[in-house]
């Protein structure tokens, strides 16, 4: 199994083979923390966007480096070098909180018709790319360079947007949805040969939500051009 050599935020989860210990937790109930887990914070990400949205935050610049650097990395660092479930899931609310106020000027943006729409096919596609990792893990087994080369492309070709106004962003959006897209399907694959424990699933929880919050934000502007 490869080292995670993908995500910003990475937990280092997907070292833990199978291999290396015992499952201690159902394949059913693993996967149904893993699920509430998700479920919990997409809430809390809704609800602290609206929030924000009411108080009118406008954070100050040690504020916004607080929130969006300092306590992800503490967060990461708590999660990788504890064993502990408790210790796990405050390590990733640390890294989640975050996106709880940075969703709201993007949210801000659009109606909230074109939020429920982009809410619901991600939804669907989630399902879907978690079903297909079950029951097809192995055909990225040895693509993940594939998944790779096309995240930095697509990273480039985001920041070269800001710069380039002829970049069509329409076709950069849909990209974008497929790459996510992948990568839960991809994620699932490798979630699926690790030691089923209570502390993986919480720590699995952050790699799939960011997977699915971006996710979400390629569907909702997506969703918005196309009404």
């Amino acid at each position: 199994m490869k080292k995670n050599q993908f995500h910003t935020f990475s937990t280092g989860v997907f070292d833990r083979t199978l291999e290396n210990g015992e499952s201690t937790l159902s394949e059913n109930k693993f996967y149904w923390i893993i699920a509430l887990g998700l479920a919990r914070w997409f809430w809390l990400t809704a609800y602290f966007a609206h929030l924000a949205d009411q108080i009118n935050f406008q954070p100050s610049i040690i504020v916004a480096i607080l929130i969006w650097l300092v306590l992800p990395i503490c967060g990461i660092f708590l999660a990788i070098k504890s064993d502990n479930p408790i210790l796990s899931f405050i390590g990733y609310n640390m890294v989640v909180i975050p996106f709880w106020f940075t969703m709201w000027p993007i949210l801000n943006e659009y109606s909230p018709e074109v939020i429920r729409n982009a809410m619901w096919i991600t939804w669907c596609i989630t399902v879907i790319m978690w079903w297909l990792g079950v029951a097809f893990p192995n055909i990225f087994k040895k693509l993940w360079w594939i998944l790779f080369i096309a995240l930095w492309i697509f990273a480039l070709l985001s920041i070269g947007s800001m710069f380039i106004p002829q970049l069509n962003l329409e076709i950069l959006d849909y990209i974008g949805a497929w790459i996510f897209s992948l990568y839960v399907w991809y994620d699932m694959y490798r979630a699926s040969s690790l030691q089923r424990t209570v502390d993986n699933a919480i720590d699995l929880c952050v790699d799939f939500y960011l997977d699915i919050i971006n996710l979400f934000i390629e569907i909702l502007k997506i969703t918005w051009r196309r009404d």
